[in-house]
């Protein structure tokens, strides 16, 4: 009856190691993903849509008879919630940034950095309806809802004649 003890003893033990494996495996898979997610968001290169992409998206909604759902997919967002180096609308409050006494807004370290330096000129964007330098801190922000990307605008006027322009 001792051996049988003993046998049991061992199989209670291979049974709790790959379950310990498995759940490293596992917190490790979850650390990997998030830590993948946070370097894609801070990359290097700026996410969005080039101009000449937006242009013919205009183009394209202009033909068919979708007005209303692209005047829905767009919309003015406060400056505070968008990640002006990746030109991503964020839904939350991003970190301000002071650079002589104007307020950018950036989503980690890195953004921070981007803008006071003014990498890549990365301080300014382009109006899409008349391809005119644009500084994102005093821009007007609309947002593609459907993609998350964002365009500057000098006047409110400006971006709702884009807003409209789409929806034609």
């Amino acid at each position: 009856m001792h051996s049988n003890q003993n046998d049991s003893d061992t199989q209670a033990a291979i049974i709790k190691v790959p379950m310990r494996k498995i759940y490293q495996l596992s917190i490790s898979a979850l650390v990997l993903l998030l830590l993948s997610v946070l370097i894609l968001s801070c990359s290097n290169k700026k996410k969005g849509i080039d101009e000449s992409t937006s242009l013919n998206a205009i183009k394209t909604s202009e033909l068919t008879n979708e007005a209303t759902a692209s005047i829905q997919n767009y919309e003015i967002v406060p400056n505070e919630k968008v990640c002006m180096v990746n030109d991503r609308f964020m839904g939350v409050p991003q970190i301000a940034i002071d650079v002589n006494g104007v307020t950018y807004y950036g989503c980690c370290d890195n953004c921070v950095e981007k803008l006071q330096k003014n990498l890549d000129d990365v301080r300014f964007g382009t109006n899409p309806l008349n391809k005119i330098k644009v500084d994102k801190a005093l821009a007007i922000i609309v947002q593609d809802k459907s993609k998350g990307s964002v365009y500057y605008f000098s006047s409110k006027e400006e971006a709702n004649t884009f807003i409209n322009k789409l929806g034609v």
